[in-house]
């Protein structure tokens, strides 16, 4: 259940970063336009201050206007090429003047030499002009501004502040007027995030929309999932008390054929409640494996470790597996490379388990006359126990899932046997719990040796 929270607190965490990520993307995208259209809006505020003091110093009003005639040489007369004389002297290289910054146009060269001519002629540039032309020309685009004017040592000799105490977020680069690079004019502005929410408003309230409807959609499955999964908690405590409640009279049923057995003289009676006992107990052992596999994730599991006697715990398995699948031809051997009276520390009723799960997975995925091999040993420190056959065989996709709860390896109809998936689940957990380890070898066709190891101490 933390899992799903964790997942459900770092999902809520992506949407608000992706969103935010988002809107600053929109607001970074809002800033470049506006400082574009700062440089777009200087210049033309620069060009109209200009045509104004032309028109002051030609003595015309601002509301008459005036023509730009354009001529080749070739086709004035004599009269206007002399008019044109005082012109000589002035000239400008394009390529110097785009370097330096100047012009990047030829439109741009001559109205650079324009600021020229009209600043000689005693008409330079008004600040106060230019800050009316551009209140006009901007409108309410930008409240917060402020235009300077700097010398040719790039100081501020002249300013209008319409900043209002705000901080500047972007400036214009320094526009020069004229071509001697005697003065420039810069404009400073601060974008006010009230204007980016103001025309942004409604991809902005979407955008909040999407974050809280997919929060809530989070919340609600988060909620959903603690609901089912208290509900198959309780559910499963009340089967597993059920489950484990019938080990108690089983227990007593295998007491009771043993007994049985003890005293019965005929033969094939004593075979049958041989057979029985086999029966119960490997019933009793599904119950402890299911068991063990269900409360794996929510409880330990419990070792009662004590002194036992491997060989004779595989002996015990080969009994009860022989009387169990007595009606299929297979052999069982066993083969101790042990040293004598060597006893390993462990719980000796899941040891078992382990081992029956192996034999019996052994049996039951093969063909009619399979041999199973047990063979124990001792190497170093280490016990290993390995469970050899000639079976079916597992191919290599589906070894790695072998050991998964509730796993079973796909088969063809012809060769599906009744299981749960539990029992290589529970024998691995077993041994991890006892500080071993167990691995499966096996190829298709060619059988299996699934081995485990455990320390002797």
């Amino acid at each position: 259940m933390k899992k799903s929270y964790y997942i459900a607190i770092v999902a809520i965490i992506a949407i608000v970063c992706l969103q935010a990520g988002y809107v600053l993307s929109l607001y970074n995208n809002y800033v470049d336009e506006k400082r574009l259209a700062i440089d777009e809006y200087l210049h033309i505020v620069i060009d109209k201050e200009l045509h104004l003091r032309q028109l002051l110093r030609d003595g015309l009003k601002p509301q008459e206007t005036r023509s730009l005639i354009i001529k080749r040489a070739s086709e004035m007369t004599p009269q206007e090429l002399d008019s044109l004389g005082f012109m000589e002297a002035d000239s400008i290289n394009l390529d110097a003047a785009k370097k330096a910054g100047v012009a990047d146009t030829g439109a741009e060269a001559f109205m650079q030499l324009s600021q020229d001519w009209i600043c000689e002629d005693g008409f330079p540039l008004n600040l106060q002009k230019l800050d009316s032309i551009f209140k006009c020309e901007v409108k309410d685009k930008l409240l917060y501004y402020e235009i300077d004017l700097l010398d040719s040592n790039k100081r501020i000799v002249e300013k209008i502040d319409r900043l209002n105490g705000e901080t500047p977020d972007c400036s214009s680069e320094l526009y020069p007027i004229g071509t001697k690079g005697l003065q420039y004019v810069q404009l400073k502005a601060h974008i006010s995030i009230s204007t980016f929410i103001k025309n942004e408003i409604w991809i902005l309230v979407l955008s909040a929309c999407f974050m809280v409807m997919a929060m809530l959609c989070l919340f609600f499955q988060l909620t959903e999932i603690r609901r089912k999964t208290i509900l198959l908690r309780k559910r499963e405590d009340t089967i597993n008390g059920t489950v484990h409640d019938l080990k108690t009279p089983l227990n007593s049923v295998v007491a009771t054929l043993g007994w049985l057995k003890s005293a019965e003289t005929n033969v094939s009676k004593k075979r049958a409640v041989e057979i029985s006992q086999a029966e119960v107990k490997h019933l009793v052992c599904n119950i402890e494996s299911l068991l063990v596999t269900v409360r794996k994730d929510r409880k330990r599991l419990v070792l009662k470790k004590e002194d036992i006697d491997i060989l004779h715990l595989a002996e015990i398995v080969k009994s009860n597996m022989d009387v169990l699948y007595s009606a299929k031809p297979h052999s069982i051997e066993i083969v101790s490379e042990l040293p004598e009276g060597v006893k390993i520390f462990a719980d000796g009723m899941y040891i078992e388990n382990v081992i029956r799960n192996l034999v019996e997975n052994a049996l039951k995925y093969s063909d009619d006359g399979v041999a199973v091999k047990v063979t124990l040993s001792v190497t170093g420190r280490i016990l290993q126990v390995s469970v050899q056959d000639n079976g079916w065989g597992i191919a290599p996709a589906y070894q790695k899932k072998l050991f998964q709860q509730f796993y079973q390896v796909p088969r063809g109809e012809e060769r599906i046997r009744k299981g749960y998936g539990i029992g290589l689940a529970q024998s691995k957990y077993i041994i991890d719990e006892h500080g071993g380890k167990i691995a499966v070898k096996s190829a298709e066709g060619e059988g299996s040796v699934f081995a485990f190891t455990i320390p002797l101490v």
